[in-house]
């Protein structure tokens, strides 16, 4: 088989994200980044008392813990969807809403010494289950599980797991 003239070698990460545009899942894997962002882009202090839930059309759904701080929160919510926007590359989050619940927060003490009673509600299964989901419109499963993987070991890498 000949080379075709005029072609460069191109790297992975870069054939990835053309194929992920072209199946359109780049937005998709955009939103997913918002779990992982969240902690600094709403800072310490915010993130013990607001987590996001989910993303839908555009609209961030974001459990608060007590009515005074969804008060403060709905006052910064146009800062905190800029901050997001512009750590994702892209305006991804269009509107934040906010509504009362119970936060959990995913921190390493407390995730090392408490581990959930049901370990499939644990923050790993519920990452993993995010991907699945996100990845479920790719019909070939050996794409689906390699686009998984990556996503892991990407989120492994930006949280200092691995280097």
């Amino acid at each position: 088989m000949k080379a075709k003239v005029g072609r460069e070698p191109q790297r992975v990460g870069l054939i990835l994200e053309k194929a992920l545009k072209n199946m359109s899942l780049d937005r998709k894997l955009k939103e997913h980044e918002i779990w992982n962002v969240w902690n600094s882009v709403a800072g310490e202090h915010v993130a013990r008392h607001a987590q996001p839930e989910f993303m839908r059309n555009g609209i961030l759904f974001v459990r608060v813990s007590t009515s005074p701080w969804m008060q403060q929160l709905s006052y910064m919510g146009k800062g905190i969807t800029e901050a997001l926007n512009e750590r994702l590359g892209a305006p991804i989050v269009e509107e934040i809403r906010f509504k009362l619940g119970k936060v959990d927060l995913p921190s390493e003490a407390s995730a090392a010494s408490s581990r959930p009673a049901n370990p499939s509600s644990s923050p790993e299964n519920n990452i993993a289950r995010k991907i699945r989901e996100n990845l479920s419109p790719i019909k070939d499963s050996k794409l689906r599980e390699i686009l998984g993987k990556l996503i892991l070991k990407d989120r492994e890498v930006r949280e200092g797991k691995i280097r």
